[in-house]
């Protein structure tokens, strides 16, 4: 790049800041950022982080951009969403004509235990704005068995949830421990979310990154924002806890995610266009709560063994034992991505 750009210092503000200062801006730029998910959340983060200075940044998403991701995902624009561009690709391009010297790769893949390792290692931090318990949990492990920060950010509905794990802290299934009975959590899909929190969200939690990257201390525990009763609140979890004795990684030095164990099983059905998801943890799903949610989104049919519900084009039907038969697509990508967007845990 030539001419008056060249020789304007666009991080001056940041250097300013006693907190970063020019050794912490330095530190920022040669650093290294994995995002794992590029939606509401990603999104925003990865545009903070380039905007930032951070040196290198892999965006990692098996999604593609659609309309309605525009009201409160940044990067994309229509076009994107006409031309049906995967996020990550489409991101990545955004980000290099917003700072053309940041070294930005969109990997456009579903992240798993087979590639976990290969894809988040050489990253200084790893970030998770996934959408689904099981990457949460593969991304979790990743980074502690890679021995760096995790930062994990969330919203649904009015609440954000951003969880920073150290090495030597609680992972995230420490804090992950207690969970509710399968079908009764919201997804963004069924709950919506304030269309302003992803990005106050991930601003909060690419700070942390951001502390980590320049030497600084990050914060500990879980925080806990709501933003549409009448106030902003906050509260802190977990913030002197200590591992749990029952976790299989700080307490066993065990990855379970990166062996495959709770992954989901996903196999195309002999001449239906149906295929059916079968997550690893199958527990008995709460059908009432479910067919509650899912009421917001279509027509839902609900006995005593099963719920059947419209969304999208296609049937989802959940099984007592917690099967999905996802029928009117034979692709098992979307598939799980229709499970994961509809049903969650």
């Amino acid at each position: 790049m030539s001419g008056p750009l060249q020789t304007q210092d666009r991080h001056s503000r940041s250097r300013l800041f006693p907190g970063i200062g020019p050794e912490g801006q330095e530190k920022i730029r040669r650093s290294s950022i994995a995002i794992v998910g590029v939606g509401a959340v990603g999104a925003a983060a990865a545009e903070m982080a380039v905007r930032a200075g951070v040196g290198r940044l892999t965006l990692i998403d098996r999604d593609v951009v659609e309309l309605s991701n525009l009201s409160r995902q940044f990067l994309f624009d229509e076009r994107d969403a006409e031309e049906v561009a995967p996020k990550a690709e489409a991101a990545a391009r955004r980000l290099k004509a917003i700072d053309g010297g940041a070294d930005v790769r969109g990997v456009v893949a579903d992240l798993d235990h087979t590639n976990a390792l290969s894809l988040l290692r050489d990253h200084d931090v790893i970030f998770d704005a996934s959408d689904n318990f099981e990457t949460r949990l593969l991304a979790s492990d990743a980074a502690r068995s890679l021995g760096v920060l995790s930062v994990y950010a969330a919203c649904v509905g009015d609440e954000g949830l951003v969880a920073v794990t150290r090495p030597e802290s609680p992972c995230l299934r420490c804090y992950l421990e207690v969970l509710p009975p399968a079908g009764s959590g919201p997804t963004c899909d069924t709950a919506g979310v304030v269309p302003t929190l992803p990005p106050t969200i991930a601003g909060i939690a690419m700070t942390e990154g951001l502390k980590a990257v320049s030497g600084a201390r990050v914060s500990g525990g879980v925080l806990s924002l709501h933003a549409w009763d009448g106030a902003w609140r906050s509260r802190r979890l977990f913030e002197s806890a200590s591992p749990s004795p029952r976790c299989p990684v700080c307490a066993d030095g065990r990855y379970p995610a990166l062996e495959g164990e709770g992954a989901s099983e996903v196999v195309k059905l002999c001449g239906r266009s149906a295929v059916q998801v079968a997550p690893a943890a199958r527990e008995r799903p709460d059908l009432a709560a479910l067919e509650r949610r899912l009421l917001r989104v279509g027509p839902v049919r609900r006995s005593e063994h099963l719920l059947s519900a419209e969304v999208e084009n296609v049937s989802l039907t959940v099984f007592a034992d917690g099967r999905c038969v996802v029928r009117g697509t034979g692709d098992p990508l979307r598939a799980r991505t229709l499970y994961e967007r509809y049903i969650g845990r």
